[in-house]
C-alpha cells in the first residue's frame, strides 16, 4: 500500500488520480451562492479531502486552481487523454482548451 506522501507527490501514478469537481460557468455567473460555496470548498478542500480518507493535493495545486477560478478560466487542460507523465501542477500550468 502506498503512503499518503507518495500519492500526494505523484509517485504512485497512474494508480492514483485526482478527483475534480466540475461547475457550469453559466451557473457560476448566475448563482452568487454557488461562487460562495466554491470559495469555501476550495479554502477548506484539504480538510474535507482528508476527513473522508483521501489524499489532499499539494499546496501549489490548490494555489493554481484558485488562480484559474478567480480569473474565470474555463475549459480543460487534459486534451482528451490521460497524462501520466506530468504532475498535477504541470498539468494545471498548461493553457486550458475547449
Amino acid at each position: 500500500m502506498p503512503s499518503r506522501t507518495s500519492v500526494k507527490w505523484g509517485k504512485y501514478r497512474p494508480f492514483s488520480r485526482p478527483l475534480f469537481i466540475y461547475v457550469s460557468y453559466k451557473s457560476l455567473r448566475q448563482k452568487p451562492n454557488l461562487r460562495e460555496f466554491l470559495e469555501l470548498y476550495m479554502d477548506k478542500a484539504p480538510e474535507f479531502v482528508s476527513a473522508v480518507g483521501n489524499v489532499p493535493l499539494t499546496d501549489q495545486a490548490y494555489k493554481l486552481n484558485n488562480i484559474h477560478f478567480n480569473k474565470g478560466k474555463v475549459g480543460t487542460v487534459f486534451e482528451g487523454k490521460s497524462q501520466f507523465n506530468l504532475t498535477l501542477e504541470r498539468i494545471l500550468q498548461k493553457q486550458a482548451k475547449f
